[in-house]
């Protein structure tokens, strides 16, 4: 077999890998190859495989049994220097930047140029600004790192990869935060990275951009080979079915049914938000308006302000002007308290570091907004009323988890998402803010999310939802507003918008119309 390139031979080769641990069986004689300028997706619901093949390769897990081969050569890593020193680079979901260094510093970290064995700072900013150059890349040298939105830190992460050249490149969910309009940018650098003969493996729940970038795919399943496709010959319906199997493949394609079902409702429905004037150091004189049981898409790119202005909201960030009503009633958010005290809840863009404490368990999780609630005789958790609201919303949410006592970072990204948005079903829950609600998270469990959303909005709960992902703004929501550089550039009706490509159209002719007041 040989690959677009002309290659017979994978760079990258492995064979009936097994990986258990103790009982459990990750992996069960899974294969994998990645030939030299090739991008070859991984796909797979979470819990399928993709993790666990992917620490085989970079040398964090030792295969039970199996070979793992670098042009036809038998790799043993035992570490994952080793597999570092072989060419190999991952970026994970969880990244590995100091956000207390600058872009440059992160970038060249370990390899800084020096002069008298001091780090020469000028040289070092000055071949990042090249690299960044050379690779489109929005970011500047002497950013921290801690300044900039997650997406950013996500495209820095990717850089810091690239300018090691690495001849595997690993990249798990690079763009869980990226939209359409920042896609072409990480696109791009692949493809740049691709020419100079670099095999890149692209683990993605998005499979349209699974689509778009590569040329082959490998399906896991339970641990196995489920499908292996050349890209253009397999479409995302077929996708779907081999990921979560036909049977649930039919409840997956149809969960668009809730933005039609609630335009009547969104339209004739109370504002429980309303937002007038809202102005900070970011966003500037935003007046917006949610009805009760509508959910409202915020669309916009990289440092648009749409992150903030759900911050603003929640009491993340002070406001300067302003005024805020739910419900009818004009109220004061200095601080999340507030907001929360209002029924004003948010699900952050980055579950783990502001969303779950991940060595905890799903019950103090869960609980841990509403522990005044729950108080018994002064203890916090492990209460009867604990216990048993928590056992109430994992039974409802289908969370797939042991017992309620699992540690959160034993959980599957889309189990972890449920907990932090059922985490909000124990109080009075008016207003539901979601920041990037499925991000990394597998399309069985998407839908499955979508199902949780769209049951809120149908019990009167007014939802904003911040997403990157056109796709899913589409099968949600009812009305969309369109956010750039800090303020509302316009509104639009789902009626009004055909697909994604016309989505991002109209926020394109949306932010050219703001830039020309």
């Amino acid at each position: 077999m040989t690959n677009q390139n002309g290659s017979a031979t994978p760079m990258l080769s492995l064979r009936d890998i097994v990986v258990n641990f103790g009982s459990v069986q990750a992996l069960r004689g899974a294969d994998f190859d990645l030939f030299p300028g090739e991008v070859h997706g991984l796909l797979g619901q979470n819990g399928a495989g993709k993790s666990t093949m992917i620490k085989v390769i970079s040398g964090v897990y030792k295969p039970t049994s199996g070979n793992v081969a670098i042009d036809g050569v038998e790799q043993h890593f035992s570490s994952p220097r080793e597999s570092r020193d072989a060419g190999i680079s991952v970026v994970y979901q969880s990244l590995s930047l100091v956000p207390s260094l600058t872009v440059a510093q992160n970038l060249f970290l370990g390899i800084e140029p020096t002069i008298f064995g001091l780090v020469n700072t000028r040289a070092l900013n000055a071949r990042a600004r090249e690299f960044l150059d050379s690779h489109n890349l929005p970011l500047r040298p002497d950013q921290l790192v801690s300044s900039l939105p997650f997406a950013y830190r996500q495209l820095c992460e990717i850089g810091k990869a690239l300018i090691k050249e690495a001849r595997i490149l690993i990249l798990d969910e690079p763009t869980s935060s990226l939209s359409k309009a920042e896609e072409p940018i990480l696109f791009d650098a692949v493809r740049g990275a691709t020419r100079k003969g670099v095999g890149v493996i692209y683990v993605s729940h998005r499979l349209s951009e699974v689509v778009e970038l590569t040329d082959r795919v490998t399906v896991f399943r339970d641990g196995e080979n489920a499908g292996l496709f050349n890209t253009p010959d397999v479409t995302i319906p077929q996708l779907v079915s081999v990921i979560v199997g036909e049977k649930l493949a039919k409840n997956v394609t149809t969960s668009g049914e809730g933005a039609q079902r609630r335009r009547s409702i969104s339209s004739e429905g109370s504002a429980a938000l309303e937002l007038s004037n809202v102005s900070n150091d970011v966003v500037s004189n935003i007046s917006l308006s949610i009805r009760r049981g509508e959910i409202l898409g915020l669309i916009g790119s990289i440092g648009s302000g749409r992150t903030e202005l759900l911050e603003s909201i929640f009491g993340v960030r002070k406001l300067k002007a302003g005024t805020i009503t739910c419900n009818g009633h004009q109220v004061n958010i200095h601080r999340p308290q507030d907001a929360i005290d209002h029924g004003i809840k948010l699900v952050p863009e980055d579950r783990h570091e502001y969303g779950l404490v991940d060595d905890h368990d799903i019950e103090s999780n869960m609980t841990m907004a509403m522990l005044p609630l729950l108080k018994t005789f002064g203890f916090l958790f492990n209460s009867p009323e604990s216990k048993a609201f928590t056992t109430k919303i994992v039974d409802r949410l289908k969370v797939k988890t042991p017992s309620i006592a699992t540690k959160i970072n034993k959980l599957s990204g889309g189990n972890q998402q449920k907990v932090v948005i059922g985490k909000w079903l124990g109080s009075d829950t008016k207003v539901l803010l979601l920041d990037e609600p499925t991000a990394g998270v597998d399309v069985g469990a998407r839908a499955e999310i979508y199902k949780i959303i769209n049951t809120l909005a149908d019990e009167g709960t007014a939802v904003l939802v911040c997403s990157s992902d056109y796709d899913e703004l589409m099968q949600l929501c009812s009305r969309f507003a369109f956010i750039s550089d800090g303020a509302i550039s316009g509104t639009a009706d789902r009626s009004q918008v055909k697909d994604e490509k016309d989505l991002h159209n109209i926020l394109e002719q949306s932010r050219e119309r703001a830039s020309n007041v």
